[in-house]
């Protein structure tokens, strides 16, 4: 269970909500998976035997996530003492040998730190507010009776362990229907617990990236694990492509941990090497405003914007798979072109609009929005010789400087990235991309012009009757 009273300073990531998890849950064919399981009653000197020896795991940095107070911890050793059944613990046996701890921990933790004669972060444990054995406050473990010693050290409590060959998914149902804390898991902290091992080693490393941390906007880990969350979505897409996603998104990173759960080395190399020049590449050209919406503007009020905090993580996903794949120097050659690429998409492409902003998991809306983005990439990297299309940044970003203001509406552009450089005669007119063709607008001025001239040249027939 995450701590929400921490020592340690945590950031959170702000991610904008696009109904990505509306999608059904798991599908479960019961009929065709098994969970194996054994139980049996363990007194607390053997599992804490277990846990000296590494071969019981209560949690990866746990120091970080135990929450009860001395009180708490001391009524449940008091429990003990009167023989009161403890309840059930859940563990899990997985490929590296090692068993760990699905639902339990705070109970376990408390015995062994007692034991230990220390809590996680380090603070001596006494007992706090016993009750009936008001006698035994403010004592530890080793100031104690040794008739009582061996009272705690025999405390019996069942366990229930799933064995390593039970299906992955059934077992992940499983410890998300025990996840009853006070506060829930949520998907990527059940991740950590199920698969453990090289791969979320690796993961959890990539997030501490400097790059990565300065596109999500923390400068400390996530407190509940996005931020390792997102790593995980660049290496799904990366392993997999958006070619085999298959809805809903959590399976699809379920898959992805478990496959990768003791990952090689040269794939773990070749992941790292990959993610860094995404993140390096992607901070180069979009700084702050990386993985974030543009809106433009509309008719009462032209002038667009860029979307201040939240993120948006299917932008993130499209952007870490392309800069990935494609070679960083002709994407630093194209860096203006590309930039003005995505604003285009996100404020004329209405399919490609609709793929990031509602239900965005489902498999649909990921080919559209992967496939739109790849082609305007490939079409930019790709470029020839030939006439371009489009007006330079730099051309741009004169003009603004020479004079701000929208030739179309009248008003100012506020910023250079909702200017749009417009040919003065259509390019399909055969207008030229030359500078004496071009003329500066808001964006949404010259998405609006088509229209515009569609109606006025309509509305011409009606004016020479009259």
């Amino acid at each position: 269970m995450p701590d929400l009273s921490l020592s340690e300073p945590f950031d959170e990531i702000d991610v904008e909500d696009t109904g990505e998890d509306e999608l059904d849950p798991i599908e479960l064919n019961l009929q065709k998976r098994n969970i194996h399981s054994d139980s049996s009653d363990l007194e607390i000197f053997s599992l804490y035997n277990k846990y000296r020896k590494g071969r019981l795991v209560i949690q990866p940095d746990f120091q970080r996530q135990f929450v009860w107070d001395d009180k708490k911890s001391s009524k449940l050793i008091e429990s003990g003492l009167l023989d009161i059944p403890l309840p059930v613990i859940y563990l899990s046996e997985e490929k590296d040998g090692k068993i760990y701890v699905i639902d339990g921990q705070q109970r376990l933790t408390s015995f062994f730190s007692l034991i230990d004669g220390r809590f996680p972060d380090g603070r001596e444990f006494t007992l706090k507010g016993l009750t009936i054995f008001p006698e035994y406050n403010n004592k530890n473990f080793k100031e104690l009776p040794e008739e009582v010693q061996e009272k705690i050290n025999g405390c019996t409590i069942r366990t229930i362990t799933f064995k390593r060959e039970s299906d992955g998914d059934l077992k992940y149902e499983i410890f998300e229907r025990l996840n009853t804390g006070s506060v829930s898991l949520n998907d990527q902290e059940l991740r950590n617990c199920i698969y453990r091992g090289k791969y979320n080693d690796l993961l959890r490393r990539l997030s501490e990236n400097d790059d990565f941390r300065y596109l999500m906007g923390i400068s400390m880990p996530d407190r509940r694990m996005k931020d390792v969350e997102f790593v995980l979505r660049f290496a799904a897409f990366y392993h997999a492509s958006y070619l085999n996603y298959r809805a809903p998104m959590k399976t699809f990173l379920n898959r992805e941990m478990e496959k990768y759960q003791f990952i090689s080395d040269s794939d773990a190399v070749d992941l790292e090497k990959d993610f860094k020049k995404a993140v390096s590449v992607i901070r180069s050209l979009f700084d702050k405003q990386a993985f974030k919406r543009f809106y433009p503007g509309d008719e009462r009020n032209p002038s667009g914007k860029w979307e201040p905090k939240q993120f948006n993580a299917s932008l993130y996903d499209i952007m870490m798979y392309s800069f990935a794949r494609t070679d960083k120097n002709k994407v630093y050659q194209n860096a203006d072109v590309i930039r003005e690429a995505i604003i285009d998409l996100m404020t004329t492409d209405h399919d490609f609009i609709t793929a990031i902003e509602k239900a965005t998991s489902s498999n649909k809306m990921v080919t559209t929005r992967f496939d739109k983005w790849r082609m305007a990439l490939d079409a930019i990297v790709g470029i020839d010789e030939r006439e371009p299309r489009c007006f330079s940044r730099k051309l741009k970003e004169e003009l603004y400087d020479r004079d701000p203001t929208c030739a179309i509406c009248g008003q100012r552009i506020q910023s250079v990235d909702d200017a749009a450089v417009d040919h003065i005669k259509q390019y399909w007119l055969g207008g030229k991309t030359i500078p004496e063709n071009a003329r500066l607008t808001h964006r949404y001025c010259n998405m609006a012009r088509p229209r515009k001239e569609a109606a006025k040249i309509s509305l011409e027939p009606e004016a020479k009757k009259n």
